[in-house]
């Protein structure tokens, strides 16, 4: 069970971006027998060739050449997808399991550094976790079978680029915008972060 679970869904359950994912591959063995991926798969693959004919007619006519603003408007919303497509998992309950997208964690760190007074919070990257501490075997979650069991979540860290304000000490600052992002991010989410690089490029009058 994903949060924003808005993303369009095949009639037989799958996310069409989990088709897209593996659209250069060989089908696989749902793939081979389910006729609502093997349609997706041929509209894709049709989207793909598409694509390219429009691209390679983009490239050989320069009057079709996007300007500077409209690479940068592009590739902002490129951005967005990919971090809001990278999933970092919460909990495991009977249902599924919960998790956040990385365009969701990266807006509240930026909002829990915008909560200290004389930081102005930028750009953040997010190193999703590569390993999930599973409950053991015959192990039951606790509360029954309902219960929601969490999910010990390794390795989360992330780097926080800021601007500051002339007037405050930064060796002070950075410990205090450290532990309000740690907190925040832990009480909102169970996610411990395990480094918290902060990156100070620029300072500002107040």
């Amino acid at each position: 069970m994903a949060l924003n679970e808005d993303q369009p869904r095949l009639g037989c359950g799958r996310l069409i971006d989990e088709v897209w994912a593996s659209i250069d591959q060989p089908p696989s063995t749902h793939e081979q027998t389910c006729t609502d991926c093997q349609s997706a798969r041929a509209a894709l693959h049709h989207l793909v060739a598409v694509t390219e004919s429009m691209r390679d007619r983009d490239r050989d006519n320069p009057a079709l050449q996007p300007g500077n603003r409209v690479k940068e408007a592009i590739m902002m919303v490129a951005r967005a997808e990919v971090r809001r497509s990278r999933r970092t998992p919460l909990a495991t309950t009977p249902l599924g399991t919960i998790d956040i997208s990385e365009q969701a964690l990266s807006a509240l760190i930026r909002f829990a550094a915008s909560t200290l007074p004389g930081v102005r919070a930028r750009r953040c990257t997010v190193t999703a976790p590569r390993t999930i501490q599973a409950p053991q075997a015959g192990q039951a979650p606790q509360g029954g079978a309902s219960a929601t069991t969490m999910i010990d979540v390794e390795d989360v860290r992330i780097t926080l680029t800021v601007a500051l304000s002339s007037q405050v000490r930064i060796p002070a600052t950075m410990e205090l915008l450290r532990e309000r992002v740690g907190t925040i991010v832990q009480a909102q989410t169970s996610i411990t972060m395990q480094q918290i690089d902060i990156l100070v490029e620029d300072l500002y009058d107040l």
